[in-house]
This record gives C-alpha cells, structure tokens and sequence, in this order.
C-alpha cells in the first residue's frame, strides 16, 4: 500500500497512481470507480492517460477522497492484527461481527485499509442520512448504478453479493444506526447470511444500545441482536506499540517518545506525529 500525505492538495501525478493502485488492489475497472467518486468514467480515463487541462479542481478532490488511503502513521498494533483476524473471519465463515472501539482508537483506520481488499466495501452511516440514502451509498461503494425503492435496493445489493465470492460488507459508525435502518439491515443479513460477511462497527454504546432495546422489547433489536454472531472490543495501544510506532515514524528523542508512548489512543498518537512533522518540517 502507498503511504500517502493528507496535505498532499492536488498533486495530480500522485493521485493519478493513487487511482491505478486503488483499482489494482479492489480488483475492479477505473469505469467502476467513477460512480463511487462520483465523476463520469471519462474524467477518470482522463486523470489516469494524463489529459489534465479540462478537469476542475473539485473533481481531483472527489477522486482522491476514495482513492487515498490517507494513513500516513505504521500500523502495526495488536488491535489491527485483531480486526484484520475478524474481518477474515468473518468473511471466510459468513459470519455478523460486532466491533466497538472508542473514537480515536483506531477502528476506522484499519477497516480502511483492508477495506481495498476484491470484493470489500466500507460504508460509514451518518445521522443525516435516511435509509434510501444509506443504501444507494452501499450501491455507490459496490459501482452499481441503480435507482429504485428501498425493498428493490436491498434485493439488488443482496443480489450482487450473493454472486460474488467471499464479500465482506464494513458498516461504520454502526452505533448511529436509526431503528428503521436497523429493521432494513436485519433484511439484508437474513438474504445474505449463506454467503456475506458483515462487520458492524461503532462506539461501546453500540453493543449496549442493542442489550436495551432488545431488553425492552423494542422491534426488530432482540432479533438483530441474535444475528449478531460474536463482538470485539478494542484495547488501544501499549506502550510498546506506541513506541515503536513513533520510532517508524522519525520520532527518537527519549523524552518525546515517552511523552507519546502514553497515548493509548491510535488517533491521539496520530495527530502527536503530524504536528511533529510539521514543526520539523
């Protein structure tokens, strides 16, 4: 995977093999990049064969939002190793797993990056969204373009899954999830069961939200939860991992790395080593 710089701005060489390398690693055309970047395919054939003059900036910027990885700090953590281990698992065993971390700990991150995996799709759920929007975002993610109501939608997306080998459906932010998108969801796993795996992601109070209201009876969560075939919680970083981690990433005087090393946070350790680079720069 290339590492990559989230100040990068528009280095248009550099997201140009940013594209080549995303479609190599997701196993898919750069035709089937452009829905989910939301350009036409032409703006992608052009990016990539160098015919740059007629491309606005904005569209640079679409593309590289999918296609950079933006991680410029070494992952190497025993929680990664973990998520990657139940993403396998869940992929190989068609298998529901829930995953709870705290914000900064790093969750998103590594879905991210296995997330370019063949056959992988990230989708993170925000409060804005209503359930027609988070599902044409799925479609979006899998580059099929599709238009049609929410039962036909979640067929489709059943569908194409159910055809392929292995996939792997990510849902971020998965303890945002409104009951409605619960019920739907519950609907996509029960046509997808034999063949997908699902990782549900989210805060702790994801996994408790769900012990609730499947408590209290609420529709459809005693159910969902069931489904739900075994949880994963976070640990954060040792000391150790945090200090190899600032000594990956050009930080070695001891003082400093000490100070660091007590970030148990991935994303609190990763803002610390920007903002060294950008002060030694």
């Amino acid at each position: 995977m290339t590492k990559v710089n989230q100040n990068a701005g528009l280095d248009k060489e550099l997201i140009r093999n940013a594209i080549q390398e995303y479609c190599k690693s997701k196993n898919q055309s750069q035709t089937e990049l452009a829905p989910q970047a939301g350009v036409s395919s032409a703006t992608i054939s052009k990016m990539v064969k160098g015919n740059w003059d007629d491309i606005r900036d904005g569209l640079w910027r679409k593309v590289w939002i999918v296609v950079s990885d933006g991680i410029d700090v070494l992952i190497n953590t025993s929680d990664h190793a973990a998520i990657r281990k139940l993403c396998k698992r869940a992929r190989n065993q068609k298998l529901m797993i829930g995953l709870t971390g705290d914000t900064g700990m790093g969750k998103t991150t590594s879905l991210k990056v296995i997330s370019r995996s063949p056959n992988t799709y990230f989708v993170s759920f925000d409060k804005t969204m209503r359930a027609r929007q988070f599902f044409a975002e799925i479609l979006r993610e899998m580059a099929i373009p599709f238009e049609g109501n929410l039962n036909d939608m979640v067929s489709k997306i059943a569908g194409e899954l159910n055809m392929q080998a292995d996939p792997l459906l990510i849902i971020d932010e998965a303890g945002k999830l409104t009951h409605n998108l619960i019920l739907y969801l519950h609907v996509l796993r029960d046509k997808t069961k034999k063949n997908v795996g699902i990782v549900l992601a989210g805060m702790p109070y994801f996994k408790s939200n769900l012990v609730k209201f499947s408590n209290k009876q609420k529709e459809g969560y005693a159910e969902f939860y069931r489904r739900v075939n075994l949880w994963h919680e976070m640990e954060g970083l040792t000391r150790q991992e945090a200090e190899f981690i600032c000594t990956q990433n050009g930080i070695t005087e001891p003082d400093q790395v000490k100070e660091l090393s007590r970030k148990k946070k991935f994303g609190d350790l990763a803002n610390e080593i920007l903002l060294y680079r950008e002060q030694q720069s």
